[in-house]
């Protein structure tokens, strides 16, 4: 249930979502993620790779095509998974975890003798015994194409709406049957209403004695529960093998529903998921030392955050909540810690590779055509202009104390904010440039200068993040201005970059210092066109430049 960020990914009943997992593989299977047309059922066996290293390659299994073969002799999911009461165990001819070699010992006495079966009854099976590479073939057979498979917004209502699906214990709701925490007293699961989260909070991607992987559990969890529903007759289809959850086809399927499902609710969107979240809060340090709030001093202001808006353009709270619920500065500390990677606060809410982060999260929308063309361009290692900082961290956004102080504060704050692209676009701008620098073989180029500004106020039109961020003077002309003063009439490029003939301005120990002025205009002009995909393109060189006539008529002279 990884993120894409464009949706909202739910981090509640991840689990059940997970019923979009599918399959009978579990976290001895371990299947790869690829791109390449192949059979989304292709896993492989390294069970044995926990415990030792392994002396043969691990085996190329493919689960959907046993299962269709052992369906026409009228055999079921226990054939290979052991039942107690009405559960399936997920793990080959096992309920639980056992000795490396009682492990193998399973998979070739219960395999082989299968084979062996089939052939002795004069059916078509696989490799017998002595065909040990048959099995254990360090190379796949064919690409895999297994797609990640998770719960999404939609996904998450169409379980939480169900009344299919029955609660457990006091709590006879839907998430009940999904979403559970370990009783420390009596080491048992049960429910905590209020406290539901992503299962990945508990459940990783490598399992432990004593609490099964993200794979483990939600196989276990969704596929066992499909199963009961379908053994009660009920008609909807539950996805029950590979291809059903992790195939394209399915996936594009299930697609097509959750879009005249979404169409049919009230306001075309899926109900927010109601879990004590505020509105709006002030997102500031809260680490606390020995139970005591830390000093809450900081050389800028807290920053007031939407949160109801930001719910609507992710997929789960897990975008941000990536470890747990709490607060960020639970895991991140001024200083760092062990729990939270030695990560601290600041860069927690500031890295740019980081999706989870602030900055991370916005400079991956970035990466939109009509954003690249001048983002690319801005170096990351550019000073922090303290200007940009204030539209996060407002002026006036006190210490609040109670949670519904900092909601009040924030809300005040967020609804001061003037949300309107740069006022230097409505200004009285140049409606033509004319960059005449280095003119010799070629007429000066005449830039149109309001349609390039134009164009970019369009860009960025429909979305309040891009409007908000690029509502500062100058701020959507730094992208062709980039380190001038924020004026209606900036330096030339002509003041930093020299017209050198060569590429660049050297230092005087001969590094790069910045571009030549040639290299300064292509470099900008060729760079943003192609990341924005509009013409001319970089090999279009007289749809700027036009000869000037005793060049063109030298140039028909050489072709002579």
């Amino acid at each position: 249930m990884d993120k894409k960020r464009p949706l909202w990914r739910w981090a509640g009943m991840v689990a059940l979502g997970l019923t979009f997992v599918g399959g009978l593989a579990w976290a001895e299977h371990v299947g790869s993620k690829a791109t390449a047309v192949g059979k989304p059922d292709q896993i492989t066996i390294r069970t044995l790779a926990a415990f030792q290293k392994l002396e043969l390659p691990p085996v190329t299994y493919f689960h959907d095509k046993h299962t269709t073969a052992l369906a026409k002799d009228n055999k079921s999911c226990d054939t290979c998974h052991l039942q107690e009461g009405n559960r399936l165990s997920f793990a080959f001819m096992r309920r639980q975890t056992t000795r490396p070699e009682e492990i193998q010992d399973i998979y070739h006495a219960n395999c082989i003798g299968c084979h062996n079966d089939y052939v002795a009854a004069g059916k078509k099976s696989g490799p017998q015994d002595g065909f040990c590479r048959s099995c254990h073939n360090a190379e796949a057979t064919l690409n895999v194409a297994k797609l990640d498979a998770g719960m999404d917004k939609v996904l998450h209502y169409r379980h939480l709406a169900s009344k299919n699906i029955a609660g457990t214990g006091k709590e006879a709701e839907n998430c009940s049957a999904c979403h559970h925490v370990q009783d420390q007293a009596s080491k048992k699961l049960v429910y905590a209403k209020g406290q539901e989260g992503s299962c990945r909070y508990c459940h990783q991607d490598q399992g432990k004695p004593d609490l099964p992987s993200l794979q483990q559990a939600s196989h276990d969890q969704c596929l066992n529960c499909h199963r009961s529903l379908a053994g009660k007759g009920l008609q909807v289809p539950l996805p029950l093998d590979c291809a059903a959850c992790h195939g394209a086809e399915a996936q594009a399927q299930l697609a097509e529903k959750h879009k005249d499902l979404v169409a049919k609710l009230p306001g075309g969107e899926v109900p927010r998921l109601q879990r004590g979240q505020p509105n709006a809060t002030l997102v500031r340090y809260e680490g606390k030392t020995n139970g005591k709030a830390e000093g809450q001093e900081a050389s800028l202001p807290p920053v007031p955050f939407n949160h109801q808006a930001h719910e609507k353009y992710t997929d789960s709270c897990r975008v941000c909540h990536h470890a747990s619920m709490e607060s960020c500065s639970t895991c991140h500390t001024r200083g760092g810690s062990d729990k939270g990677g030695f990560v601290t606060f600041e860069q927690a809410m500031h890295r740019r590779s980081a999706e989870a982060s602030c900055i991370g999260c916005h400079s991956a929308a970035q990466a939109a055509a009509n954003c690249a063309g001048c983002h690319n361009s801005i170096p990351q290692a550019r000073p922090a202009n303290t200007a940009q900082c204030q539209l996060c961290h407002m002026p006036g956004a006190s210490a609040a104390a109670s949670p519904a102080h900092k909601a009040a504060v924030a809300e005040g704050l967020l609804a001061s904010r003037r949300v309107s692209p740069d006022p230097f676009l409505s200004a009285k701008l140049p409606e033509k440039v004319v960059i005449q620098e280095l003119a010799n073989r070629f007429q000066p180029v005449t830039m149109d200068h309001a349609k390039h500004l134009n164009a970019l106020q369009k860009g960025m039109q429909d979305s309040k993040l891009a409007t908000y961020f690029h509502s500062l003077p100058g701020t959507v002309c730094a992208a062709c201005h980039h380190n001038s003063p924020a004026a209606k009439e900036p330096p030339a490029c002509v003041t930093c970059h020299a017209k050198t003939q060569g590429v660049a301005n050297l230092t005087a120990a001969g590094a790069i210092s910045r571009p030549g002025l040639q290299a300064a205009y292509h470099g900008q002009c060729m760079s943003c066109h192609k990341d924005m995909g509009v013409k001319p393109v970089a090999t279009a060189c007289t749809e700027c430049h036009q000869q000037k006539p005793q060049h063109a008529a030298l140039s028909r002279q050489e072709k002579e």
